[in-house]
């Protein structure tokens, strides 16, 4: 990545700026790249985080919200229109009779194998953006520590 220049803007250049609204900015400019690249599928961003973890192994409700930092009614509607496409299925647990499953379905995995090229070609464009491979991963490494401090805030 590169280093910032004097007289770089920053991303909210404006008096009263800080990290929380350059963030809030950010986050909408990734969400309109990531908007764009899976608009042809149908699935949005979110479905596609989600759609990701259960590709990886089904899970839990609340396992998928803690992994993704989504709070359980927010997941509920997201899971709600993957089952509505018929791309997940719910299961008793076994651990827990109270408690589900969610598993992608064979036509759940052929919606996450239609996104995953586009979602490579975002992140090869900006892993070039940044600079290559290690400035990437100093990124995450600095998101990593930036999330550490948002949930140090949110427990204190």
């Amino acid at each position: 990545m590169s280093e910032r220049r004097p007289g770089r803007p920053r991303v909210l250049d404006q008096r009263g700026g800080n990290v929380v609204l350059d963030l809030f900015v950010l986050q909408q400019h990734l969400g309109g790249l990531l908007t764009a690249a899976l608009e042809p599928t149908g699935v949005t961003p979110a479905q596609y985080a989600v759609y990701g973890q259960l590709g990886q192994r089904e899970q839990t409700p609340s396992e998928l919200g803690r992994t993704l930092g989504l709070p359980l009614p927010t997941l509920s509607g997201y899971l709600a229109a993957m089952e509505r496409r018929g791309d997940i299925a719910r299961t008793r647990s076994d651990r827990d009779g109270r408690s589900h499953v969610v598993a992608l379905t064979d036509d759940g995995r052929a919606r996450l194998e239609e996104c995953r090229p586009r979602m490579r070609r975002v992140v090869a464009a900006l892993t070039a953006e940044l600079g290559g491979r290690d400035e990437a991963e100093g990124v995450r490494d600095v998101l990593a520590g930036l999330d550490d401090a948002v949930r140090a805030v949110a427990t204190s």
